[in-house]
């Protein structure tokens, strides 16, 4: 085989073009999940924090921005091939089969229409932040109360519409136990409960 030999590397790169394109979506989608998570992930480390400014954006009902992939524009350059064949079956002569491939230009194809070799491809695409989905508007999430007193965390609760148990003590009692945890995303019917 000579160096020059490209045959081995446009096989291993062929792939049907319907794969191809579900890969790109693949993806894209894996990409748009990865936003989402961060997103929430943003929201938890609010939430389970007692510093100063995470603070202040606990107390304001701060939602973390979302974003979205609205586009993505792909450009390959590929040669598309076509192969076929017969199955066996009942009938005599079976039922043909048709694949379209895409492969990247190779070399023959390149000298016959100009083309140049290349195993590369360019994606574009844009992310813009999107308004949240109505759901999250009713997110809760617990905020850090341990360690505040009593009456410092009824006005947090009171602040972020959260429902809660708190003990019978007197507000400047310090909190040292809560459930649940911060961070956490109060489903619907559940309460937060404080030890004093």
């Amino acid at each position: 085989m000579s160096i020059f030999d490209t045959a081995p590397l446009l096989d291993a790169l062929s792939a049907p073009l319907g794969a191809l394109i579900a890969a790109v979506g693949r993806g894209v989608a894996d990409a748009q999940r990865e936003m989402d998570a961060a997103s929430i992930a943003a929201l938890e480390e609010i939430y389970a924090s007692n510093q100063g400014l995470f603070l202040e954006l606990q107390r304001i009902g701060y939602r973390p921005t979302w974003y979205q992939i609205p586009e993505v524009e792909s450009e390959l350059q590929i040669a598309l091939t076509v192969t076929g064949g017969e199955t066996t079956g009942s009938s005599a002569t079976g039922t043909p089969r048709v694949r379209l491939y895409a492969a990247p230009v190779d070399a023959g194809y390149a000298s016959r229409f100009n083309f140049s070799l290349q195993a590369s491809s360019r994606v574009r695409f844009r992310i813009v932040p999107v308004p949240p989905s109505t759901a999250t508007e009713t997110l809760r999430v617990v905020p850090a109360l341990v360690g505040l007193t009593l009456g410092d965390a009824r006005t947090r609760l009171l602040a972020l519409d959260l429902p809660a148990t708190l003990p019978a003590a007197a507000d400047t009692v310090l909190v040292t136990a809560q459930t649940p945890a911060p961070g956490t995303v109060l489903a619907s019917g559940q309460t937060v409960s404080l030890t004093a």
